[in-house]
């Protein structure tokens, strides 16, 4: 229930506090006044969106402050979920800034809209004459029905959204092969030729290399002879091996002497076997040296016919390998399609299934709602003086048996609804949206606000002027509706109508004054006198008669 509300430089409103009780509260008031900018704050708190342009001329940012008692469980496991404080209220804060840095507070800690609008489905509901004329559309049905049973449909929702993403998933991982398979079909021709080819090149990894250095050895046979020849030819004159063989001897004689000397003979030894070693190898290399024309040729043209592909394929050696590689997968893959493809239509139609199980799910639990909804519609009606109303709600669900079809899939189900109505005896049901007249729709959202209010426990329900364009005895009716309403929960009424503003336990008045520079709203809390004074007001069109003012009275004494 709204306890408090703190409304600071919102539009025209500069400091503007107000109390609400239990019970029906009426506010009254001219048009103009700012009884609808009490309204939008209120929406604020329930998260709806914030625009600076709200913001008073006279400030840089503007406040709504909104207290509600803290009763139902809903709330609490909302607040603990997102780790809120609480006691046994909760205090909401909106603050709009002319910067854009928009704030939300939730008992004083830092918050965010998401968490606000978790909060508004147990906290407040706000029906507008707009949302009567939501009946017009039929668009708008399917969440008039889910709102009657909202975390129940929102389970079933998880459910058929977590199913449809999977199926999805499986529709679009079956239609990626099916492309690819299209696709590799095409270049069918075109990839064996090439896999032969390079097949026949039969390309080893590094031989460009290998070739490269074999080539350029054979191509400096001459020089490498040579000095090879000179080498050997030196070492064996001059006993170089002889020599530091002698040396590691002598040096290893005296090592044990010092440390040093111990250092040094290792190193030496080290050398001699070392340079022995390249001596030897050198050595090999020279007598194994052999020219040969035919392998030369042979080389230069095996090296030719690589650059011959790397140029034709424009690619590395390396790259060469990874497209024969790629050549040999898409070939391959051509003979196991088939079962790859049975295989993923096999998992699309199991998607397929759980997809249409879900949805039927959902649909059954509209239907077993719709179906109370419409009982109580149409015993709603009769009060509300459509004494020989029908009422049904219309399933048309979209149905599929083929699971490539993704299209009677929404994201709210597989159901389209529609509202049909018959107001009059022996009149067959027509389409709600083409039949129904103004007056007609207002009761029909009416009813549907008392269901929702008794179905989802909403502490708090605002009416915004949705009495609009009714009078006498149907506005009595109509009143006495909302007074029902208001034994279930907490009422806020903005009203026009005198039948109604005598219905109220409390009344408010709002009122806008004019002064040299700007323009305040004052609201004045009503007693006995004054409500008689401002109902007659309402009958009399501003000029109070006696016969307004017993006319006034009478509303009040019979409420």
């Amino acid at each position: 229930m709204l306890k408090h509300l703190h409304i600071q430089h919102y539009a025209i409103i500069e400091d503007l506090q107000l109390d609400f009780h239990e019970g029906m509260t009426v506010l009254t008031g001219e048009t103009g006044a700012g009884k609808s900018i009490i309204v939008d704050a209120i929406s604020l708190l329930l998260g709806l969106r914030a625009s600076k342009e709200m913001i008073s001329s006279k400030s840089k940012i503007a406040t709504v402050t909104g207290v509600f008692s803290l009763t139902e469980d809903n709330l609490k496991n909302v607040l603990n979920s997102n780790n809120i404080d609480f006691d046994d209220e909760i205090i909401i804060e909106r603050t709009i800034s002319i910067e854009n840095r928009n704030e939300v507070k939730i008992n004083k800690q830092s918050s965010s809209i998401k968490v606000l609008k978790e909060l508004a489905i147990y906290l407040a509901d706000i029906h507008s004459q707009f949302d009567t004329n939501s009946l017009i559309n039929p668009d708008n049905y399917l969440s008039l029905v889910d709102n009657f049973r909202k975390e129940k449909v929102n389970n079933y929702l998880r459910s058929y959204h977590q199913a449809l993403e999977v199926y999805k998933d499986s529709l679009g991982n079956y239609k990626t092969l099916i492309k690819e398979r299209d696709n590799t079909l095409k270049q069918l021709d075109l990839y064996s030729y090439q896999l032969k080819e390079l097949l026949d090149l039969n390309l080893l990894e590094n031989e460009e290399e290998e070739l490269t250095e074999q080539i350029n050895l054979l191509e400096n046979m001459d020089k490498i002879n040579s000095v090879l020849e000179r080498f050997n030819a030196k070492v064996s004159e001059s006993s170089v091996v002889e020599t530091v063989y002698t040396l590691k001897n002598d040096i290893e004689s005296i090592q044990e002497t010092s440390n040093d000397f111990l250092a040094l003979s290792e190193r030496l030894n080290d050398l001699y076997y070392e340079f022995d070693d390249i001596n030897q190898s050198l050595r090999d290399k020279l007598y194994s040296l052999d020219y040969n024309q035919e392998e030369y040729d042979s080389m230069i043209m095996r090296l030719n016919e690589i650059d011959r592909f790397k140029r034709k394929y424009k690619k590395s050696t390396e790259e060469l390998f990874e497209y024969k590689h790629f050549l040999e997968e898409q070939v391959n893959k051509v003979e196991n399609f088939d079962e790859l493809i049975k295989d993923l239509h096999n998992d699309l139609l199991e998607k397929f299934t759980s997809l249409n199980l879900e949805a039927n799910k959902l649909s059954s639990f509209r239907k077993d709602v719709a179906k109370k909804i419409t009982k109580e519609i149409i015993e709603t009606l009769q009060d509300l003086v459509i004494k020989n109303a029908d009422f049904e709600i219309r399933f048309n669900d979209l149905i599929s048996n083929d699971e490539f079809d993704q299209s009677v899939f929404t994201e709210q189900g597989i159901d389209k609804i529609d509202f049909y109505i018959s107001t009059n005896k022996g009149e067959p049901l027509k389409q709600l949206s083409k039949t129904a007249s103004g007056g007609e729709m207002s009761r029909v959202m009416l009813a549907f606000k008392s269901i929702f209010v008794r179905s989802n426990q909403i502490s708090t329900i605002v009416f915004d002027e949705i009495d609009t364009g009714i009078s006498g005895y149907i506005a009595k009716q109509i009143a006495n509706k909302i007074r029902e309403i208001s034994k279930i929960c907490q009422v806020i009424s903005i009203t026009h109508i005198p039948q109604v503003v005598a219905t109220g336990t409390h009344h408010i008045s709002v009122r806008k004054k004019t002064l040299k520079n700007s323009t305040e709203i004052k609201v004045l809390y009503l007693d006995y006198d004054q409500r008689v004074e401002e109902i007659a007001k309402m009958i009399s069109a501003d000029k109070v008669s006696n016969a307004a003012l017993e006319s006034a009275k009478e509303l009040l004494i019979s409420d």
